[in-house]
């Protein structure tokens, strides 16, 4: 080969190592992943004192079996309330602790609580119960009524996204009717969570509680023997 034909060839070998260096540094371009036309999920809890560690948020009922703090039954950290009638004399009355929220729009609106209820003997004329009012203590829903002596801690989980929008009231209530058994029960753990953005999962999971309830469509309340609370401002 002549020593042209080599320096013709050397010349395009050359080029073509400098056109593979500059395509190995342009930066690859990579597709953006889809969207899902979903915004990140954010949650508030709207209820003061969920925990029932301070002396705030919480309104009990001026009944002869008011509700009241304790420390000898708690989920977390060292109190609950209890309502309800529990190793003292039977009597007709209500038990019933109560807070009123301004629920604000959102993508959905939750209430978790969780509840240790006790008849015992067993009364069917008693009743625990958990009753969505307005701002006026006028009842809208009973989400939940139960008369149980199941003795351990209980998951409840409602949807109330119906409700956002609007002040509403979350009524916890006790009624012992004065004879055959006392009923009581113990909450702690209560949250109103709002939510935006996405849509929420539900969080029954709990490691120290057995999910027992869930109404996802309540029926409307029909009111039996259940005072008319009125809100304390």
């Amino acid at each position: 080969m002549s020593r042209n034909r080599w320096g013709v060839l050397l010349t395009l070998i050359v080029i073509l190592l400098a056109a593979l260096f500059v395509i190995s540094t342009i930066p690859s371009v990579q597709a953006a992943p889809p969207r899902t036309g979903n915004r990140a999920v954010s949650c508030t809890n709207l209820l003061i004192n969920s925990n029932m560690e301070s002396n705030t948020g919480w309104v009990f009922g001026d009944t002869p079996a008011r509700a009241h703090y304790a420390t000898d039954r708690y989920l977390s950290p060292y109190r609950s309330i209890l309502l309800g009638i529990s190793g003292v004399p039977n009597a007709h009355s209500y038990s019933s602790m109560q807070q009123l929220v301004d629920a604000p729009m959102g993508s959905s609106l939750r209430l978790r609580a969780h509840v240790y209820p006790m008849s015992q003997p067993y009364d069917g004329d008693d009743a625990q119960e958990l009753i969505i009012m307005n701002s006026a203590g006028q009842p809208l829903r009973r989400v939940w009524t139960s008369i149980s002596n199941a003795h351990a801690w209980q998951a409840l989980e409602f949807d109330l996204s119906d409700f956002m929008g609007m002040p509403i009231g979350i009524y916890f209530n006790v009624f012992n009717d004065g004879v055959g058994g006392v009923t009581a029960m113990y909450i702690d753990d209560v949250t109103l969570e709002i939510c935006y953005g996405g849509s929420a999962t539900p969080n029954t999971a709990t490691p120290t509680a057995t999910p027992s309830f869930f109404t996802a469509t309540p029926t409307p309340i029909v009111m039996t023997n259940t005072p008319t609370p009125s809100f304390v401002t």
